[in-house]
């Protein structure tokens, strides 16, 4: 076996056990690695109906075939089982698919102890601890460590097992006290944020998983695959994108986007910050806070963050991160421009192990119902919400990771709580599938918007990778989006799309391919940004080559990209079985009914015949039916025939759901 460390480690927190399986070659080439692994397994070891905090439910870590080599940005880790934090308009105790995606160095370890993928089921009677040492697995005690936050937590491991280089991924508070989106974080900051991957880690009473591995790699081609890493380091290190992103990180992106108009700015409800750009930018905040650059795993950009408070009311603070998406929901969608204040916030939300999207969006939502009403003090304890109030809004993530007061509620999620509270709370909470929407707007950029809609674990903008519609885009910073993509792309790909961010013509296509294209990127257990919009690298093709040469398998590009589509079904097939398809592919009535406050696209919003053209549209790229379900004859192309009982099923549910909903 080559590439692949060719072993899945099994551990039974119930049974205080651990086996090891054996990897065919065979079943390697279905599912490939990463993403591809955990899919298969949460699909296949869950049911419909089943509680996500079941001890049943399986936690799983993965990595890919490419991971821990040479190759650029190769220390991607998916975190997956059935989700607790999403849902289907079906009901709040309807799950689907989750997983999440977190850089570090965590998989290159797990890969070089000898493992591709880590299973854990049960739960343990009290608090522990696994310890990978190569071949040798325990499960420890963990109580002394139960109520750390993730850097004690994390320094206390390293300095209990006597190794700086043992790496670990542990859960906070948050994840502790079962809120639905705390995270799982490794390497100190490096967050698996998104779908509540930390709740279910907590369910089993599992605070962290350490790894010490010493074990080499292999490879089919070592020559070649040198050769091949080497070409693909330097296009990835000189590109554009790569130059900016060094200097910038993920902040280059608020340029973008305010440019574009699409900044989720109070709750999504505006669409538009103005001067967002000039306060969050990459070069005022890197002048401003940088303390030095940080990379994952054989990364040539290193696009991360560890932040610096020099001066002031919190000189000396110190946190990694953060990324662009934490600063702009903790920031701008709470209508906050200080930024200083946007920082502590971000530090406190990974030490606490919450996902800074969801967060930013429970503060929000709650600011906003609030404002118009609909949430008064009697509701929260006497808290008052107001936008940009910071104070208050310390004190109520501390409130959500502990689930103390109303961050008890807070901790649910938007779209429960709305339904606890009612007086049509729910009619603004941004979100598809229960998942919060990330910081775009989705009412302008439609690819991002169909994208959010048809991701299979809910509102995510990471599943597809849509922001390849921004290459089309009329801007007056071109060289943001133009320089980014490889030849494939420009050459190709992009003669036939209109430059219009707000049309949905061709936007299914779009994302039919482009959730493909990421899909590779999670297989072989590489970061996305070498290969989506900001990548510089073209598209899923760059990877494949250096796949071949690892594992020494003939693969021809169409099989991988096949493989991609795999599972991208099988993710789908959680949510058929559940009866969700038709029904949750969209958005809620404000992006149909309210258009964009100010800015360029001022009044834009979603056209709800349109809308429902582009889900018919790209339901026929993958071959399903008109109501969203995976067809028979897809099922058999892709070799999952063993789904086709359960899509039969769910159909029953998803009908029977339609026909109260038009009898009430």
């Amino acid at each position: 076996m080559h590439g692949w460390a060719g072993n899945r480690l099994r551990v039974d927190l119930t049974e205080g056990t651990y086996k090891v399986e054996k990897l065919t070659p065979e079943y390697l080439r279905r599912w490939i690695g990463g993403r591809g692994l955990n899919s298969d397994i949460v699909y296949h070891e869950t049911w419909e109906g089943m509680d996500p905090l079941d001890p049943a439910n399986p936690l799983c870590f993965a990595a890919g075939p490419l991971t821990g080599t040479f190759a650029p940005l190769a220390g991607r880790t998916t975190v997956s089982a059935l989700s607790p934090m999403t849902c289907s308009y079906r009901g709040t105790n309807v799950h689907g698919h989750g997983d999440t995606n977190m850089g570090g160095q965590f998989s290159t370890y797990l890969k070089y102890a000898g493992y591709d993928q880590i299973v854990v089921k049960g739960k343990a009677a009290k608090p522990v601890y696994i310890f990978i040492d190569d071949d040798k697995v325990e499960i420890r005690d963990a109580s002394h460590l139960w109520g750390q936050k993730v850097k004690a937590a994390t320094k206390h491991l390293i300095e209990e097992l006597g190794d700086p280089d043992v790496k670990v991924a542990c859960i906070g508070p948050a994840g502790e006290n079962l809120v639905r989106f705390a995270c799982v974080v490794n390497t100190f900051s490096s967050s698996g944020g998104r779908t509540g991957m930390g709740c279910v880690m907590g369910s089993k009473n599992l605070k962290a998983i350490a790894i010490r591995g010493t074990k080499p790699l292999t490879y089919g081609n070592p020559d070649k695959f040198a050769k091949e890493a080497w070409k693909l380091r330097e296009v990835v290190h000189n590109s554009p994108s790569a130059i900016r992103r060094r200097e910038e990180g993920t902040f280059d992106l608020f340029d973008a986007g305010n440019i574009i108009g699409i900044n989720a700015h109070k709750n999504h409800s505006t669409g538009y910050m103005p001067g967002i750009e000039e306060t969050y930018g990459g070069i005022q905040w890197a002048s401003k806070y940088l303390f030095r650059r940080k990379g994952c795993w054989s990364c040539p950009v290193s696009c991360g963050r560890y932040t610096y408070i020099k001066e002031g009311k919190y000189a000396g603070f110190h946190c990694g991160g953060p990324e662009m998406e934490s600063a702009c929901n903790l920031g701008p969608r709470i209508d906050s421009t200080d930024v200083d204040e946007v920082n502590i916030m971000c530090g406190m939300v990974n030490d606490l192990g919450l996902d800074s999207i969801s967060a930013g969006a429970a503060l929000s939502w709650s600011m906003e119902a609030f404002e118009k009403g609909l949430l008064t003090k009697e509701d929260t304890g006497g808290i008052e919400f107001k936008w940009a109030d910071m104070e208050t809004s310390k004190k109520v993530l501390e409130m959500i990771a502990y689930r103390e007061g109303f961050g008890n509620l807070l901790a649910e999620g938007n779209i429960r709580i709305a339904e606890i509270i009612g007086r049509g709370t729910d009619k603004i909470v941004p979100h598809c599938r229960g998942l919060e929407h990330i910081s775009v707007d989705p009412r302008i950029a439609m690819g991002f918007s169909l994208g959010y809609a048809m991701s299979t674990r809910g509102s995510d903008h990471l599943k597809n990778y849509s922001c390849l519609e921004f290459q089309g885009c009329a801007m007056s910073r071109k060289e943001l989006v133009l320089d980014a993509l490889g030849p494939e792309l420009n050459e190709e790909f992009w003669k036939d799309f209109p430059k219009e961010l707000y049309t949905l013509t061709t936007k299914p296509k779009l994302v039919y391919w482009s959730e493909k294209n990421k899909c590779v990127a999670d297989l072989v257990g590489c970061c996305c940004q070498a290969i989506g919009s900001w990548g510089g690298a073209g598209d899923w093709r760059a990877y494949t080559p250096l796949f071949r040469e690892a594992t020494g398998f003939d693969m021809t590009d169409e099989e991988i990209f096949l493989a991609a589509e795999r599972v991208i079904n099988i993710e789908r097939a959680n949510w058929n079985r559940a009866g969700s398809a038709r029904q949750d592919d969209t958005h809620i009535d404000r992006f149909f009914d309210e258009g964009v406050v100010d800015g360029p696209y001022k009044g834009m919003k979603i056209d709800r015949a349109e809308w429902a053209w582009a889900q018919s549209e790209y339901y026929k790229y993958h071959g399903w039916d008109e109501e969203g379900f995976i067809t028979p004859e897809k099922a058999t192309e892709l070799g999952i025939e063993e789904i086709i009982p359960d899509m039969e099923s769910g159909r029953k549910l998803y009908r029977e759901y339609l026909s109260r909903i038009n009898n009430q």
